[in-house]
Protein backbone atom coordinates (compact mmCIF):
# COMPACT_ATOMS: atom_id res chain seq x y z
CA UNK A 1 0.00 0.00 0.00
CA UNK A 2 1.61 3.31 -1.05
CA UNK A 3 2.04 5.95 1.60
CA UNK A 4 0.27 9.28 1.42
CA UNK A 5 2.08 12.59 1.37
CA UNK A 6 1.01 13.20 4.98
CA UNK A 7 2.43 9.83 6.06
CA UNK A 8 5.69 10.54 4.23
CA UNK A 9 6.02 14.01 5.80
CA UNK A 10 5.21 12.64 9.25
CA UNK A 11 7.75 9.86 8.82
CA UNK A 12 10.51 12.17 7.62
CA UNK A 13 9.98 14.52 10.54
CA UNK A 14 9.81 11.63 13.00
CA UNK A 15 13.16 10.30 11.75
CA UNK A 16 14.72 13.77 11.90
CA UNK A 17 13.46 14.34 15.46
CA UNK A 18 14.53 10.88 16.65
CA UNK A 19 18.03 11.34 15.30
CA UNK A 20 18.27 14.87 16.71
CA UNK A 21 17.32 13.42 20.10
CA UNK A 22 20.08 10.82 19.74
CA UNK A 23 17.67 7.90 19.98
CA UNK A 24 17.68 4.64 18.06
CA UNK A 25 14.43 3.19 16.78
CA UNK A 26 14.35 0.58 19.57
CA UNK A 27 14.99 3.28 22.19
CA UNK A 28 12.15 5.44 20.88
CA UNK A 29 9.88 2.41 20.76
CA UNK A 30 10.76 1.66 24.38
CA UNK A 31 9.60 5.19 25.28
CA UNK A 32 6.21 4.09 23.94
CA UNK A 33 6.22 0.93 26.00
CA UNK A 34 6.62 -1.22 22.90
CA UNK A 35 8.32 -4.59 23.28
CA UNK A 36 12.01 -4.19 22.45
CA UNK A 37 11.83 -7.06 19.93
CA UNK A 38 9.27 -5.19 17.79
CA UNK A 39 10.09 -1.56 18.61
CA UNK A 40 12.50 -0.97 15.71
CA UNK A 41 10.07 -2.41 13.15
CA UNK A 42 7.18 -0.33 14.46
CA UNK A 43 9.16 2.94 14.48
CA UNK A 44 10.63 2.09 11.06
CA UNK A 45 7.13 1.68 9.61
CA UNK A 46 6.16 5.12 10.92
CA UNK A 47 9.36 6.68 9.58
CA UNK A 48 9.00 5.04 6.16
CA UNK A 49 5.39 6.19 5.81
CA UNK A 50 3.99 2.67 5.82
CA UNK A 51 1.77 3.38 8.84
CA UNK A 52 0.57 6.38 10.82
CA UNK A 53 0.48 6.16 14.59
CA UNK A 54 -2.91 6.37 16.26
CA UNK A 55 -3.72 9.44 18.39
CA UNK A 56 -2.37 8.22 21.73
CA UNK A 57 0.80 6.88 20.08
CA UNK A 58 1.36 10.15 18.20
CA UNK A 59 0.94 12.01 21.50
CA UNK A 60 3.47 9.72 23.17
CA UNK A 61 5.97 10.14 20.32
CA UNK A 62 5.69 13.93 20.46
CA UNK A 63 6.08 13.90 24.24
CA UNK A 64 9.09 11.55 24.10
CA UNK A 65 10.76 13.80 21.53
CA UNK A 66 9.69 17.01 23.31
CA UNK A 67 8.02 18.44 20.24
CA UNK A 68 4.50 19.72 19.58
CA UNK A 69 2.44 17.16 17.70
CA UNK A 70 1.47 19.83 15.13
CA UNK A 71 5.14 20.04 14.05
CA UNK A 72 4.94 16.52 12.63
CA UNK A 73 1.83 17.35 10.57
CA UNK A 74 2.71 20.80 9.19
CA UNK A 75 2.27 21.04 5.42
CA UNK A 76 5.58 22.81 4.80
CA UNK A 77 8.95 23.03 6.50
CA UNK A 78 8.43 26.78 7.06
CA UNK A 79 5.15 26.16 8.89
CA UNK A 80 6.79 23.38 10.90
CA UNK A 81 9.59 25.76 11.89
CA UNK A 82 7.08 28.44 12.92
CA UNK A 83 5.21 25.89 15.05
CA UNK A 84 8.44 24.84 16.73
CA UNK A 85 9.52 28.41 17.42
CA UNK A 86 6.09 29.40 18.75
CA UNK A 87 6.01 26.36 21.03
CA UNK A 88 9.24 27.49 22.68
CA UNK A 89 7.96 31.00 23.47
CA UNK A 90 6.02 32.25 26.45
CA UNK A 91 2.32 32.90 25.84
CA UNK A 92 2.98 36.64 25.75
CA UNK A 93 5.68 36.31 23.12
CA UNK A 94 3.46 33.92 21.14
CA UNK A 95 0.78 36.63 20.99
CA UNK A 96 3.32 39.19 19.75
CA UNK A 97 4.62 36.75 17.10
CA UNK A 98 1.10 35.94 15.90
CA UNK A 99 0.30 39.66 15.66
CA UNK A 100 3.46 40.09 13.57
CA UNK A 101 2.42 37.19 11.31
CA UNK A 102 -1.03 38.76 10.88
CA UNK A 103 0.45 42.14 9.97
CA UNK A 104 2.83 40.50 7.48
CA UNK A 105 -0.08 38.62 5.92
CA UNK A 106 -2.22 41.75 5.70
CA UNK A 107 -4.75 40.43 8.20
CA UNK A 108 -6.27 42.51 10.97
Amino acid sequence: MPSSSAQTTYGQRLRKARKAAGLTQPELGRCLGVDLATAAVRISRYENGQHMPDGPTADALAKALRLPQAWFHAETDAIAEAILLLSRMSKGRQAVAVATFKAAAGCS
